[in-house]
């Protein structure tokens, strides 16, 4: 249960809601033994996401009302934004994992994903934010098979600040035969001038610190996990992977459109199960080891608030 619930919702999807990007990275786990059988696991990642409009609406709208003589009771009353974007998402994953006491260790494993993503601007100025993707997770020798994994998710973000805010929602995942829904909450909480605490609960945790423009580091924990089909004893089965991890970032903005980072970990805890096969084990425990992960991110166009600003607002 705990892998959709890594894998339904990533706070990172919510900052792409704002702004279309394309997004490469790579990531490699260093060998990690099997705690109850021989060989090691390892896995080389590379992973690129484009988000890109679709559609965006903005509008004003003001009718005087006054009900209240406070003036912000006016403002607030008498005049309503409207904005929304929709956009959409393209996912490809490409991974090749060592799974050590297999007779065939190396498993080459693919991942394409489809779908959008949108946001709304609410009356009570609260952004209420949606995603909908369908997803391939297959490895080469089971393509021929593949079984297409559904993703949905729908949440609201409240503005406290520049710095505070905080979102929940509802994510559900239907993949392959195993249905879960997952309730989640987050939020981030400035400490001083230069730290801010987030949280997506139950998947992460991190803290931020960022002294200038281009600068951010961030530290945290998280839940990662990943479901995919493959071929285990001659049959192509579902491979559930579950890590938790603990990591240091480092993220540079080079200019406007172009940001480097660099992230170095410790996987703490690792494990592999298989879908249930009848006098085989199923279940394989990892003992820990690190990992490194590098990427880039090209930014497009605006951030959704400065396109309220410029469309609404100064209008």
């Amino acid at each position: 249960m705990q892998v959709a619930k890594a894998q339904t919702f990533e706070v990172e999807q919510i900052e792409q809601l704002f702004r279309p990007r394309i997004r490469v990275e790579s990531k490699y786990i260093f060998d990690s033994k099997f705690s109850d059988t021989t060989g090691v696991f390892n896995q080389k990642k590379v992973n690129g996401v484009f988000t890109f409009p679709i559609k965006t609406k903005f509008s004003a709208d003001v009718k005087l009302d006054l009900k209240s003589i406070k003036l912000k009771d006016i403002i607030n009353n008498s005049v309503r934004f409207k904005a929304s974007q929709t956009l959409g998402i393209v996912r490809l994953t490409a991974r090749q994992i060592n799974i050590g006491f297999d007779s065939l260790p190396q498993k080459n494993i693919a991942n394409v994903t489809a779908g959008v993503l949108g946001l709304r601007l609410s009356k009570k100025y609260r952004v209420q934010f949606y995603s909908a993707t369908i997803t391939i997770a297959e490895q080469d020798k089971t393509i021929d098979n593949a079984v297409p994994r559904f993703s949905a998710l729908f949440g609201q973000l409240h503005l406290r600040g520049l710095r505070r805010n905080f979102f929940y929602g509802i994510a559900a995942t239907y993949s392959d035969g195993l249905l879960i829904p997952s309730p989640f909450f987050g939020g981030s909480e400035p400490i001083g001038k230069h730290f801010v605490f987030n949280y997506t609960l139950p998947a992460q945790i991190n803290l931020q610190y960022k002294n200038d423009k281009n600068l951010l580091i961030t530290v945290g924990a998280s839940f990662d996990g990943y479901r995919n089909g493959i071929m285990y004893v001659a049959k192509r089965k579902n491979m559930n992977y579950l890590a938790g991890l603990a990591y240091a970032n480092f993220r540079y903005k080079f200019s406007k459109t172009l940001v480097g980072r660099i992230e170095g970990g410790y996987v703490f805890y690792q494990n592999i199960k298989y879908t249930k096969t009848e006098g085989i084990p199923t279940q394989f425990a990892l003992n820990p080891g690190p990992y490194v992960q590098v990427g880039f991110s090209v930014l497009f166009g605006k951030t959704f608030w400065e396109k309220v600003f410029d469309n609404v607002i100064k209008n």
